[in-house]
């Protein structure tokens, strides 16, 4: 049987806030000290396809990178109560008010919004060979995002109905949605440069990949006006919504997990970009090598993309669900229990409907991906040759609520950088609101990096928590070994005496 946290949990489940805001264990979506780097045309590709032939590397090999997020505006935890060093130790966070809850709180009335990211970028390389670019890469990802949460909901799962100021209280709250996917990922990307011209370069890019849904849940909620009239019983006046759900779970049974099939859906997904380059030099040197590429320093470099167009359709094990314009009295909700996970659907359909299955709609539904548009600028300066300075804007785009929220940001990333050492400093505003300081280190192959290190300094409350790794080895553009100099070789303007011979007039 499933217990009393099982009914707490429904209904939070109700009110799309539980599992999202109850863990403050855990900001930097876009890896600001890893992207930016003209050692990096795989990172960068991640936020701009065709940045692939603007990097000091002609070939790269990713081994992995690791990336952890989260972020939310409701839970907590005091920083003179805990660091971020003791939960790596494993002590056990403090325990708060009578219900012994693991964290505290911000006590305001603001929509509550949460975004969790964990992404690995698996065995992946990128290749460039004179004015074309590409890339093969490999990865998995998870994501959370909750959106315009009503205030009440979440603490509603920290209080309980019990908690009295939030009792007979009328609450008509519109226009939240949370979204849940896991999945796997290939892709494929190639840039051009279709303009060269003296000392101006444009490149266009795209990525293509191959999406494979391990699980995925969607849950919008267009209008709900309710009473909690005490601590088991509430009075849904309206409740129009649907939740869909294709997870590893027996729904019968329980059992976990489900691998039959293991992915859930498939889907594909997309980036494209373009990229205006203002070169320092004019330099079209021929190679006979792909490692004698020269690589083309540059004054400035301004690109836009649109990352993340697409979506997965989840087919198998799949189910949604609509309750529209529903109304009911939910009494003694402290005594019910459930045993698996199509007992709780049958209950709220029986509830709100009359009947248990009247709620089901259909066995597939759709997510959309974190969809976003990014513009990316980058300066070098010529007095002090290792030194640049980069800014990055990224402004999620949803057409519906059925859609995975990418975070705001803006970023200045101010760097140094050479072969085996490079240091860079992003500096932030995330979701336009939360200003934030971070710092990343390349060593040779190895690089490892924050957007938030005010985390690990003690500095303020933990909310959230940013970190990413990358092992990956670079292969440098003019790292050819020469040969001794032979009499048909012209090394100094890339052509032998027989090509030269050709521009020579004839007598």
């Amino acid at each position: 049987m499933i217990g009393n946290k099982a009914k707490y949990a429904v209904l939070s489940w109700l009110f799309i806030s539980f599992f999202l805001f109850c863990s403050p264990k855990v900001r930097g979506q876009e890896m600001l000290g890893f992207t930016n780097s003209n050692y990096n045309s795989l990172g960068a590709s991640l936020i701009n396809p065709s940045l692939l032939t603007n990097s000091k590397n002609y070939l790269e090999v990713n081994v992995l990178t690791f990336n952890y997020f989260i972020s939310n505006d409701f839970a907590y935890l005091p920083s003179e109560d805990y660091s971020i060093w003791n939960a790596i130790a494993g002590h056990d966070a403090p325990l708060y008010g009578e219900r012994n809850n693991s964290f505290l709180y911000y006590r305001n009335r603001n929509p509550k919004n949460a975004f969790s990211n964990l992404r690995f970028l698996g065995p992946s390389a990128s290749y460039q060979y004179g004015k074309h670019g590409f890339a093969i890469t490999t990865g998995v990802r998870y994501m959370i995002s909750a959106n315009s949460v009503p205030w009440e909901m979440p603490v509603m799962s920290y209080e309980s109905l019990s908690y009295e100021p939030i009792q007979n209280v009328n609450f008509n709250d519109y226009d939240f949605d949370v979204s849940t996917q896991a999945w796997m990922e290939v892709g494929l990307s190639y840039a051009f440069d279709v303009y060269r011209f003296l000392d101006e370069q444009i490149t266009v890019g795209v990525s293509l990949r191959m999406l494979w849904g391990y699980a995925g849940t969607a849950a919008q909620i267009n209008n709900i006006d309710y009473i909690v009239l005490n601590d088991s019983t509430i009075n849904f006046r309206n409740l129009n919504a649907q939740v869909g759900y294709a997870i590893p779970v027996d729904y019968e049974t329980n059992d976990y997990p489900l691998h039959d099939p293991f992915f859930k859906g498939r889907g594909i997904g997309m980036d494209l970009g373009v990229t205006y380059v203002k070169r320092r030099y004019v330099d079209d040197k021929r190679f006979d090598r792909v490692c004698d590429q020269r690589y083309e320093d540059y004054i400035y470099r301004i690109g836009f993309s649109i990352l993340d167009i697409g979506r997965i359709k989840y087919k198998q094990n799949a189910q949604l669900h609509s309750f529209d314009d529903v109304s009911a009295i939910w009494q003694n909700f402290d005594t019910i229990s459930y045993d698996n996970v199509n007992q709780v659907v049958r209950e709220l359909s029986d509830v709100f409907y009359g009947d248990p299955d009247s709620s089901y709609r259909t066995d597939n539904f759709k997510i959309g991906m974190p969809m976003a548009v990014s513009i990316q600028f980058d300066y070098h300066f010529k007095q002090f040759k290792n030194f640049y300075i980069g800014a990055v804007w990224v402004q999620p785009v949803r057409f519906n609520m059925h859609t995975l929220r990418r975070p705001a940001q803006i970023a200045i990333t101010p760097r140094y950088e050479k072969k085996n050492l490079e240091v860079s400093v992003p500096i932030s505003l995330y979701e336009y609101r939360y200003p934030r300081i971070g710092l990343a280190a390349r060593f040779g192959f190895f690089t490892i990096g924050t957007d938030r290190l005010g985390t690990y300094l003690g500095l303020g409350d933990i909310n959230g928590m940013d970190i990413y790794a990358s092992i990956k080895f670079n292969f440098g553009k003019g790292t050819c070994k020469k040969n001794e100099p032979i009499e048909c070789l012209n090394y100094e303007f890339g052509y032998s005496d027989k090509e030269k011979g050709k521009f020579r007039k004839r007598k």
